[in-house]
């Protein structure tokens, strides 16, 4: 049980790479289009401004392409996603 865990992990960890990936394109997307973007504040990275950012490229995207753009749902997946496989790990390490 305890390798699952470990493999919830692991998948975790790559999930919320992916999810911080996603949130460097989103801000290079944003910057393109003459937006002011940053996941840096004061020098320090700050990953919750990524969530105000993604309301302006859901619109800018939809605007240009006339859909919402895959980063967007890529976000959202990787995320949800990521939380999921880390509560149910911290469950099954917590029912040990």
């Amino acid at each position: 049980m305890q390798g699952f865990v470990i493999f919830l992990g692991i998948l975790a960890l790559l999930l919320i790479w992916w999810n911080l990936w996603v949130s460097r394109l989103i801000v290079l997307y944003l910057r393109d289009k003459g937006e002011s973007a940053s996941l840096f504040k004061f020098g320090f990275f700050i990953k919750g401004k990524i969530f105000s950012y993604l309301p302006l490229y859901r619109k800018r995207s939809l605007e240009d392409e006339g859909k919402v753009g895959k980063l967007y749902w890529q976000f959202y997946f990787s995320f949800a996603t990521a939380m999921f496989l880390i509560i149910i790990g911290v469950i099954m390490l917590g029912s040990k």
